[in-house]
This record gives structure tokens, sequence and C-alpha cells, in this order.
């Protein structure tokens, strides 16, 4: 597995809050009834914990840069007080601590109900770039599946098991740049993302987090 180290930081007039990571980097979920994430990378470096706000409609997101998630580093919510709740278009805003903009993730209407198709906007809203799923008929067969009562259910966890989708992250120029892997898992749910070509340091930032997002919202598919 090839392994790409991020340059120095150096994100232009806004600082990267995130410290310098190796790829591939591992964003793994705690065991737990809350939901908690770590983001790890390639030399096992805690890169951020990740808790979002139970029952919250606009999906609230915090970020901390320690396990005691006693410093903040940035927040991310849905736009729109329903945003959270009616899925299809939602914008998900990440801001830094400071309430400066780092950009948003932006899903793309009905066909996100059926694969992951998202943007990832810069903060001054245009597009740097686009997640699609590597498989969407995958999303397709799980939900005709699991619309059979009880059967479906409990063959739709067996299918979550045995077949786990990939998402590629793709440029403005339509270069792949990252690919996320949804990692077999019986107890805690676990996506690997590995670099397709060097990241630059004022594009970390915003795929780091934009892929945090991603994975909150996928984390119940295969």
């Amino acid at each position: 597995m090839t392994s790409f180290s991020a340059a120095p930081l150096n994100a232009g007039p806004r600082a990267n809050l995130l410290p310098a990571a190796q790829f591939p980097l591992t964003l793994e979920f705690k065991f737990s009834l809350f939901t908690e994430l770590r983001v790890t990378d390639a030399g096992g470096q805690l890169v951020a914990v990740v808790k979002e706000k139970t029952f919250s409609i606009r999906d609230e997101v915090k970020v901390f840069s320690d396990e005691s998630r006693t410093r903040q580093l940035y927040g991310m919510r849905a736009q729109g007080l329903m945003a959270g709740a009616l899925d299809w278009r939602a914008k998900r805003l990440i801001r830094r601590a400071d309430g400066s903009d780092v950009g948003a993730l932006q899903a793309q209407g009905m066909r996100t109900l059926w694969a992951a198709s998202y943007e990832l906007l810069d903060a001054p809203g245009h597009v740097r770039f686009t997640i699609r799923d590597d498989q969407p008929w995958l999303g397709i067969v799980e939900g005709v599946i699991g619309a059979v009562p009880f059967i479906g259910d409990l063959i739709a966890m067996g299918f979550d098991y045995l077949i786990n989708p990939t998402y590629t992250v793709t440029d403005a120029g339509g270069e792949p740049v990252l690919r996320v892997r949804k990692r077999r898992s019986l107890f805690s749910r676990r996506f690997v993302v590995e670099a397709l070509r060097p990241v630059q340091p004022q594009e970390e930032e915003l795929l780091t987090l934009g892929l945090v997002q991603l994975v909150l919202r996928e984390r119940e598919r295969g």
C-alpha cells in the first residue's frame, strides 16, 4: 500500500488545525451507545476525535484534538433547521472553532438516497472535489433486501458484514485523489482512506473533515 505524507502545514491565510498526517488514514467508530469516531494516520498518530450530538435534527458534530475532548478544533452542522432529517440535498457546513469557514459537504439530492453522491465545497462555495460510490448497485440491492420485514433485516446484517462499499474522491480536474474503503467488522465500523496521489497541504483540512462527514452519513450502508 502506498503511503503519502502531507507536506509541512501551509494552508494560506488560515492554518490547518489538524496535525500533519501520513496516509492511509483510519476512521473508526467506537463501540458505544453514542456516535464517536477516532481518526488516526498510518503511524498510529491521533489526528482527531469526533463526537456527533445525539438526537440532533441538524446533525451537529464537534471535532476535538484529544481523547478527553478538552480542545475543540471544528464544528459541523447541516444548513437549515430540518436539514439533518430531510437529507436529500443537505449541505453540511464545516467551520473552525473561531467561526471561520473551511467548506461544506453537499449531498446530491435524490441520488444520495441510493448511492453516495456528494460535492466537497471550499469556503467560498466552489466545488473542489466530488465523492462517488464505486458500486452504486450495492445500495439498491441493500434497499430491496431491507424492505422485506424481519427476514430482510437478518439478511441485510449479513450483507453489511460480507460486502463493503468503496468511494472515490476526485478533484475538479477529474483526477482521483483518495479512495475510501469500509473494512469488515462485527462490532464496529472502520473506514480506511488511501491516497491515490500526493495530497497538497491546502487540500488536507477540507478533505479530512469532508470524509469525516462522509463516513458519518454512510456508516449504515454496506
